[in-house]
């Protein structure tokens, strides 16, 4: 294999798979898609602030561990303390400051795992990238398949399972209207992907001597992943209920008709609307029924945050609202 042709199927076999789990992962965000932007912003720090701080922080701690560490257990350190603990925390920044600037974009634990894991494929992007090259530099092709099989496939969604326990954390913390879940949510789904990472790590390091780590490597892995896929679920109906709650009195508002309600709680319908339209050439109602279905979806969700907030919250809340409500009834009138 050639070298120019080695570089770019390196590339192409550590990004590529990444972004499509990303799609499908931004799939499962029905209801109200996050803004493109963010979510870009969102993989990108994964892929380097993350990476290149996570790299500095590991570098400078190998030197004193290096010292105080028997030679044998240094490297063993490193991989299941330092770097789980290390990447987390900043892979887990984009989603702390995600909540500081962008808050009103958490509107659900959905949108959490959904920022949380696109940090994590992000990252896994270019940490593929760094292990099949030097997998292929030292030991060839055969390595690099191998390596191709058990991190793309096998362990392709960790970094995402892990930074998105990271992202519920801080969205439930958004989310919930109790104190303790404010406080305590965000640090325990850190202390979480940290946990997992570290487990995650061990077993790895293990399994280069004993078979049975590499089991519980891939149990804990994929059991997590099945975790998440069922808070996913959990979510997005719930995310389903609170638009049927809280557009009920939209209707004798004029806000919205009844058949609008209608198909805007439920997704196969929208899926159906737009459908109609993009098959009969109308690429602007296509569009605009997206944006009508997202904005009746947000003006849902802060209905449901406004009835949360302090009352020093509470004016810009419902300012925001109204303005949902406005926009709602304009793009409406279209139709």
């Amino acid at each position: 294999m050639g070298a120019l042709l080695a570089f770019f199927s390196i590339l192409a076999i550590g990004i590529l798979p990444m972004v499509v789990y990303a799609l499908i992962l931004w799939w499962f965000d029905r209801y109200e898609k996050e803004p493109v932007g963010l979510l870009l912003a969102a993989f990108l720090w994964g892929a380097i602030p993350a990476v290149i701080f996570s790299l500095i922080v590991e570098l400078v701690l190998d030197i004193p561990i290096s010292h105080f560490v028997a030679p044998g257990m240094a490297d063993a350190v490193s991989v299941t303390v330092v770097a789980p603990i290390a990447e987390e925390i900043f892979k887990g920044l984009a989603v702390f400051l995600l909540l500081l600037l962008f808050q009103h974009e958490l509107d659900s634990p959905l949108d959490g795992i959904i920022y949380g894991g696109l940090v994590g494929f992000g990252f896994a992007a270019v940490e593929n990238i760094f292990y099949l090259g030097s997998a292929f530099l030292t030991s060839g092709v055969a390595a690099l398949a191998f390596l191709t099989v058990v991190r793309v496939f096998l362990f392709g969604l960790n970094h995402a399972l892990f930074t998105g326990l990271t992202g519920l954390g801080v969205a439930l913390a958004r989310t919930s209207p109790r104190l303790g879940v404010k406080i305590a949510a965000p640090p325990a789904g850190l202390l979480l992907g940290i946990a997992a990472h570290s487990v995650h790590n061990l077993s790895v390091t293990l399994a280069a001597t004993l078979v049975w780590p590499c089991l519980i490597a891939i149990l804990f892995g994929w059991g997590g992943v099945l975790f998440l896929f069922i808070v996913i679920v959990w979510a997005s109906a719930r995310e389903r209920q609170w638009i049927v709650t809280f557009l009920a009195d939209e209707i004798e508002k004029g806000t919205l008709s009844q058949r609008d309600y209608d198909v805007v709680c439920s997704y196969t319908r929208r899926l159906d609307e737009r459908a109609k339209a993009l098959t009969a050439g109308d690429f602007r109602r296509w569009w605009n029924l997206g944006c009508y279905y997202r904005l009746a979806t947000k003006l849902a969700f802060d209905k449901r945050h406004l009835m949360l907030l302090s009352n020093e919250n509470e004016k810009v809340a419902r300012s925001r609202v109204a303005q949902l409500r406005q926009q709602v009834v304009e793009l409406g009138d279209r139709f």
